[in-house]
């Protein structure tokens, strides 16, 4: 391990043990209040804050990894959540470097944006598809809900990250 490099190793281990935290939250029953019948995604702005700040390959890892713990307790979804979460982390990043500025309103956007896409995919896919009746009641109910809470810890989660990023910035 080269002695320059060091800063950019223990930031990158503690935005990982970060993802893992948010998933243990997010994956725990009860750990988390609801809002209604909703859940805060809390892996989906862990990974585009720090898709904020990274290049597009970190990203890309970084989302890979926070997809695989959520779907090693998603009882259904076949690799979604890694798919979804390794894209979205790319162009987040991508957008980031290129056109979006780097603010807690573009956090708010593209984390708005990317749990719409991921929940709006997962509904058409595992709930519409296999069970139309009541199927839009469950989206308006739970997923688009899901989307607003996402949004607000978003916020917080946002303002814990950007400090990590600028201390550790190269």
């Amino acid at each position: 391990m080269i002695k320059e490099n060091l800063p950019i190793y223990i930031k990158r281990f503690i935005l990982g043990f970060i993802i893992v935290f948010a998933a243990l939250l997010q994956n725990t029953p009860g750990v988390m209040p609801q809002m209604f019948s909703a859940n805060a995604m809390l892996l989906i702005p862990v990974v585009v804050s720090i898709a904020m700040f990274e290049s597009e390959i970190v990203s890309l890892v970084f989302g890979l990894i926070a997809g695989f713990l959520w779907d090693f307790t998603a009882s259904e979804g076949h690799f979604f959540h890694s798919i979804v979460l390794c894209v979205a982390a790319f162009f987040v990043s991508m957008l980031v470097r290129r056109r979006i500025r780097n603010t807690l309103f573009g956090s708010m956007v593209l984390t708005f944006l990317t749990v719409f896409l991921h929940n709006t995919v997962y509904w058409i896919l595992f709930v519409l598809v296999p069970h139309i009746q009541g199927a839009g009641e469950a989206y308006f109910r739970f997923y688009f809900l899901s989307c607003i809470y996402t949004v607000i810890t978003g916020i917080i989660i946002y303002l814990v990250i950007r400090p990590i990023e600028k201390f550790f910035r190269v």
